[in-house]
């Protein structure tokens, strides 16, 4: 069944047939929840309206939404930013995708708890929408594009946890682990690609001391099986999982706002080429014990 809460406000929803009264006072409070978590009014209404098509088009928020045109890209933007949707491209076309509203909005109810005891329930109301809306078809080739460290970081162990047989990256500043917590997040994926038979192969590109932290984190999980080896310079930051799929930053990975942009590239030539340029770097870079040794950072351990 669909909730048509796209245009809430109650004029051009009975205009358009499209609620009775209580359903018009369900989105209603639904909007009023989701600017207590922190989105504007628009925001709300253009994100309820991508929750209930699932994947859309500028265009189609705008039909939904009832928000003006020129402000469409500027609010999506701003979801996007926060880690609640992402923008794919598929050729000229370019849609926007809801994520689980149960992964996106938890860290904001951590944070308001006290203040939204009473709104709890709205996270299941809206993944009841996410799992009753309609199925997004998966195309065979796409770019995904991924802005915001908290967006990045969710889809990155999304993508490891999904990994079977490898994980291949080019490690290098700026990460998107910005938390400890985050940090051991993305740790615990990779451990799981090893525990179901998998290989993860990294090869970092290091500076001390900033990044004595990292080499810490290298040695814990190469105890654990992964393959760690370092690079005088590498040309980009990426990963690939299982040679299906390539994430890797923009040329100039901080926007405006100051937030990493990766691209998630799905299509078999790309991918291969960069698994070429993977396997160039693994075999003229020297193994971790190798630049420790270089380094003279036995202390580390």
């Amino acid at each position: 069944m669909h909730y048509p809460l796209g245009v809430i406000t109650s004029e051009v929803l009975v205009t358009k047939g499209f609620m009775s009264g209580s359903s018009q006072n369900n989105g209603s409070r639904l909007i009023k929840c989701l600017i207590d978590v922190g989105m504007s009014e628009r925001e709300a209404k253009v994100y309820l309206a991508l929750l209930n098509k699932r994947s859309a088009t500028a265009t189609d928020l705008q039909k939904i939404s009832g928000v003006p045109q020129s402000k469409i890209y500027e609010i999506v933007g701003g979801l996007i930013r926060q880690g609640y949707c992402t923008e794919r491209k598929a050729g000229r076309k370019r849609t926007f995708e809801i994520i689980n509203p149960k992964v996106t909005l938890n860290s904001s109810f951590q944070s308001l708890q006290q203040r939204l005891e009473s709104s709890f329930s709205l996270k299941d109301e809206l993944f009841d929408l996410y799992s009753t809306s309609n199925k997004v078809a998966e195309p065979l080739e796409y770019i995904e594009v991924l802005r915001g460290n908290e967006n990045i970081h969710y889809r990155y162990c999304q993508l490891v946890h999904n990994a079977q047989t490898e994980l291949l990256g080019f490690g290098r500043r700026p990460y998107a682990c910005d938390t400890e917590e985050k940090s051991s997040q993305q740790d615990r994926e990779s451990e799981g690609v090893i525990d179901r038979g998998g290989i993860v192969r990294w090869v970092f590109e290091l500076e001390l001391p900033d990044d004595a932290w990292v080499v810490k984190d290298m040695k814990k999980l190469q105890e654990k099986g992964e393959q760690f080896k370092v690079a005088e310079k590498l040309p980009l930051k990426m990963m690939i999982f299982d040679r299906e799929l390539l994430l890797m930053a923009e040329e100039e990975p901080f926007g405006p706002s100051g937030e990493l942009t990766m691209s998630l590239i799905k299509q078999s030539t790309i991918v291969n080429a960069f698994y070429a340029l993977f396997e160039f770097f693994w075999q003229h870079s020297i193994e971790l014990k190798t630049w420790e040794k270089i380094q003279n950072i036995g202390h580390l351990r």
